[in-house]
C-alpha cells in the first residue's frame, strides 16, 4: 500500500537517541512521528552505567521523575583496576550517575515520548528511504501488510548499529581495524558491589561492572574478535570461563552468585560514520557511529547528539532549508572531539599493560587527578580544556 501522506519529521528508532530527538523537536512545535521495529520493552546489550551529564538532558526532556521512579542504582564514581591489581577511585563531584537496565529505561523514555505528544508506532520496520535527486524525502516501512511509503520533510536516523537510514545513505561502516566484541550477563548475589561502577583492565581486554542493586550487577567484558573464536556454540560456557581465567578477582566475587539468564554478545563494536547529515536526513545515537564503550558514555552521547540535531533541525525546518544540514556535523564534532580524543588515549593505555599499571599507580597516589579523569569520563568536565599536556605529564610522570 502506498500513501501520499507527508509528515514534517519522521524519527526512525525508539531508543534514547530517537526519543530525545523526537521530544526535543516536538517541544519546539514540530509534528513528529517515531517508528521502531520492536515492541517495547525490548532487550539491549549495554554496560548500563550512565554518566552524570545524562540528568541534565533528562530534565530538559521532562523525563527526570519517570527515570527516578525506576529507582536506578546511584553511581557516585568509578573504580578502575589495573592488570597488576592496583586500583584507584575517582568521584563524581558535580552529580551522581546512574545504573539501570535498558529494558526498563528505554521503555520509560518511549512512554514519556508518547505522553509528551509524539506519535509513536511500534512494530514498524523501516526497510528503505524515499530518495529524490540525492535528498531524503521519506521512508518505506512494513507493519505486516506489505511495504508502505510515507513522506517526510526530515528523516532522523536513530535506528542503531545496523541503521537502515545510515547504510542506505552510505554513511556508516564497521571500523577497518578495531574489531572488538562485548559479552554481557546479569548476576544476582554478587559480592562487593558499591555505589560506583567498576572497570577491570587486563586479560587482553577489560571487564565492566555496573551495580543495578546492592546485589545485582551487569558484568560485561570486551575482547578482540580473535579472542571470541571459542564462543561458537556455547556462549555461556565461554562467558563463564573467560571471567574465571582473565579476571579471577571478579570470579571470586561471583562464587555464590547466580547467572540470571543467558549471556548475550554484540560486535564488532566500533562503527565509523563519514558524516552525520545528508540532504533531508540526520543521524543520531549509534547510527552516527560508535566508539569503544570503555568510558560508558553511550547513552549520554546519544541524548546530547539528539539535542544538537534537534537544534539544527529546528532552524532548518523553520527556514525551509533542508538540503544542507552540515551545520549538525560541525556542531556535533565541536561538542565531541575532545571526548573522543580522551577515549583514544584511554585505549592506548588499556592496550599496554605496563602503561596501564603505571597510570593506575599514579592515580592511586593522586586522588584529585583521579577525580578529574573520572569527571571527564562522566561528561561533566570538559576534555578539551583539561586534557592538555600538563595533565598528561602529571599523569605519566607525577
Amino acid at each position: 500500500m502506498v500513501t501520499t501522506e507527508v509528515r514534517e519529521v519522521i524519527v526512525v528508532g525508539g531508543g534514547p537517541a530517537g526519543v530525545a530527538a523526537a521530544v526535543f523537536l516536538h517541544q519546539q512545535g514540530h509534528d513528529v512521528l517515531l517508528l521502531d521495529e520492536a515492541r517495547f520493552p525490548r532487550d539491549k546489550v549495554c554496560g548500563e552505567g550512565i554518566s552524570p551529564q545524562a540528568w541534565r538532558l533528562l530534565e530538559l526532556l521532562g523525563f527526570q521523575e519517570r527515570v527516578q521512579a525506576l529507582r536506578p542504582h546511584p553511581l557516585r564514581g568509578m573504580t578502575l583496576v589495573a592488570p597488576d591489581g592496583t586500583s584507584f577511585r575517582g568521584d563524581y563531584r558535580e552529580r551522581q550517575g546512574l545504573a539501570v537496565r535498558r529494558w526498563d529505561f528505554d521503555q520509560v523514555l518511549l512512554e514519556g515520548a508518547r505522553a509528551s505528544g509524539v506519535e509513536v508506532k511500534e512494530a514498524c520496520r523501516v526497510t528503505d528511504l524515499v530518495m529524490e535527486n540525492g535528498e531524503v524525502h521519506g521512508v518505506v516501512f512494513e507493519r505486516g501488510r506489505g511495504p508502505e511509503t510515507l513522506g517526510a520533510r526530515l528523516v532522523v536516523g536513530a535506528d542503531g548499529r545496523r541503521s537502515v537510514v545510515a547504510r542506505r545513505l552510505g554513511l556508516l561502516s564497521e571500523h577497518p581495524r578495531f574489531r572488538k566484541f562485548a559479552v554481557r550477563g546479569y548476576w544476582e548475589g554478587m559480592e562487593g558491589l558499591e555505589e560506583r561502577g567498576e572497570m577491570h583492565v587486563g586479560g587482553g581486554g577489560y571487564c565492566g561492572i555496573a551495580p543495578l542493586t546492592p546485589a545485582r550487577a551487569n558484568v560485561a567484558f570486551v575482547l578482540d574478535q580473535a579472542d571470541m573464536a571459542p564462543s561458537a556454540g556455547d556462549l555461556e560456557g565461554f562467558y563463564r570461563t573467560t571471567i574465571a581465567h582473565r579476571w579471577p578477582r571478579i570470579a571470586e566475587r561471583l562464587t555464590r552468585a547466580t547467572l540470571c539468564d543467558s549471556p548475550r554478545a554484540i560486535g564488532p563494536l566500533a562503527l565509523v560514520a563519514r558524516r552525520v547529515s545528508a540532504p533531508g536526513g540526520l543521524l543520531v545515537g549509534d547510527a552516527a557511529g560508535f566508539h569503544d564503550p570503555f568510558t560508558g558514555e553511550g547513552v549520554t552521547l546519544a541524548l546530547r547528539g539528539a539535542e544538537i540535531a534537534s537544534q539544527v533541525a529546528h532552524q532548518a525546518l523553520r527556514a525551509a532549508r533542508l538540503g544542507d544540514l552540515r551545520l549538525y556535523d560541525r556542531r556535533r564534532r565541536a561538542a565531541t572531539q575532545g571526548k573522543f580524543r580522551f577515549n583514544r588515549l584511554l585505549q592506548t593505555v588499556v592496550g599496554r599493560p605496563a602503561l596501564a599499571n603505571l597510570v593506575a599507580h599514579r592515580l592511586a597516589e593522586r586522588p584529585a587527578l583521579a577525580d578529574r579523569l573520572v569527571g571527564i569520563a562522566g561528561d561533566y568536565l570538559p576534555a578539551r580544556r583539561l586534557l592538555g599536556p600538563g595533565f598528561l605529564l602529571r599523569l605519566l610522570f607525577g
